[in-house]
């Protein structure tokens, strides 16, 4: 009988017992992140300077001063965005060759901001953070997940549990950038697509919530269907998608 994953929809709180940090050494793959920063740093630096609007706000906001927290997405739960995987193609093909990738993206944390506690939507990954460019060490940039607290380090990869709360700070005069990947882990390998369609259902609800208030007034019955619905279809689309470039952004 398959595992099931833990799901947060409609803000339900993990009781895991899963620890806030993995350890590197369990997961031989890391190596070859931590083995490439450099590869992936220069290219990501190269395209900034290019086109720095491929950064823009998370689209939820969570963090303080608002807007400070930029993402680019390379893919998102196998969601392939085409245009910045041709962008770097240097990273997407390192983020392809490692074993049940789910997700890449650049992570950029202004100068003076923080990304407030939050957690994520599912402990079915593995999520990394990659340092790229950290400008200062503890206190003044920082990560917590739980009660424990890391500092990030370029060329080094930090492995945590993303369902526990967490959040981060970078108080320094410059921008901190990370890498963030996700791996699935190796007992819901087998899901991987279900779990993806799951959380990107749940991310589509929380866009159509943020732009369209009313929506959070549904009944719950009813949210679920729409989830229910939204999930079936990614399960579809999801596979040509990737393949050809349907519905891809760019």
């Amino acid at each position: 009988m398959a595992i099931k994953p833990w799901y947060e929809i409609n803000g339900e709180r993990f009781t895991g017992n899963e620890p806030n940090f993995y350890r590197p050494e369990d997961f031989p793959w890391i190596k070859t992140l931590e083995d490439n920063w450099r590869t992936i740093r220069d290219e990501i630096q190269t395209l900034l300077a290019r086109d720095e609007r491929r950064l823009s706000p998370y689209f939820i906001n969570l963090s303080f001063p608002p807007k400070q927290w930029k993402t680019m997405g390379i893919y998102f739960w196998k969601y392939k965005i085409h245009k910045n995987c041709r962008a770097c193609p240097q990273t997407a093909r390192l983020l392809e060759s490692l074993p049940n990738m789910t997700g890449g993206s650049l992570s950029a944390l202004e100068p003076g901001s923080n990304i407030n506690p939050h957690h994520g939507d599912t402990n079915a990954i593995v999520r990394i953070h990659l340092g790229l460019s950290i400008p200062a060490g503890m206190p003044q940039c920082g990560f917590q997940v739980g009660k424990e607290i890391r500092e990030w380090r370029e060329g080094k990869a930090l492995l945590f549990c993303d369902a526990h709360p967490h959040s981060a700070w970078n108080h320094s005069d410059q921008r901190r950038i990370v890498l963030i990947v996700d791996v699935m882990k190796p007992e819901f390998a087998s899901q991987t697509d279900a779990i993806c369609s799951h959380v990107l259902a749940t991310s589509g609800l929380q866009v159509l919530y943020q732009q369209f208030a009313v929506l959070r007034r549904m009944p719950r019955k009813l949210k679920f269907t729409i989830h229910f619905f939204m999930r079936t279809a990614l399960r579809v689309i999801l596979p040509l998608q990737r393949r050809a470039g349907f519905l891809a952004r760019g």
